[in-house]
């Protein structure tokens, strides 16, 4: 169980190139809802609109944390950053932003979707 957040994609540009383009290569960012995170508390289950996924703490880098929001199905892989973010209005998610962070948080997190 977990809770709800929304995936954000590039607006449309009006190129049917530009708009067929997929950054993540076939992440679930380019066609879910958004994903369940499951590492924080919520009433939610993971579906196919939203699949399972975890908000991490990446190695500092320069100093500066860094987090990530990673599918359950890609844990076990070198993700990278796809193009798309994650977020929520929920305090729930701000709540465990700042956990991890150790500070304050407020905007949108990468989602690392990508496999090459």
């Amino acid at each position: 169980m977990g809770i709800h957040v929304t995936t954000y994609r590039q607006a449309p540009y009006g190129d049917p190139f530009l708009d067929n383009m997929d950054t993540t290569a076939g992440g679930e960012s380019s066609y879910c809802k958004g994903f369940t995170v499951v590492n924080a508390e919520g009433p939610f289950e993971p579906c196919e609109d939203y699949p399972a996924a975890e908000l991490v703490m990446a190695e500092p880098i320069g100093g500066r944390k860094i987090l990530r929001l990673i599918p359950v199905s890609k844990k076990d892989k070198w993700t990278m950053f796809g193009g798309n973010y994650a977020g929520s209005s929920d305090s729930r998610f701000s709540d465990l932003c700042d956990k991890l962070l150790g500070g304050c948080f407020y905007g949108a997190v990468a989602i690392h979707d990508r496999v090459e």
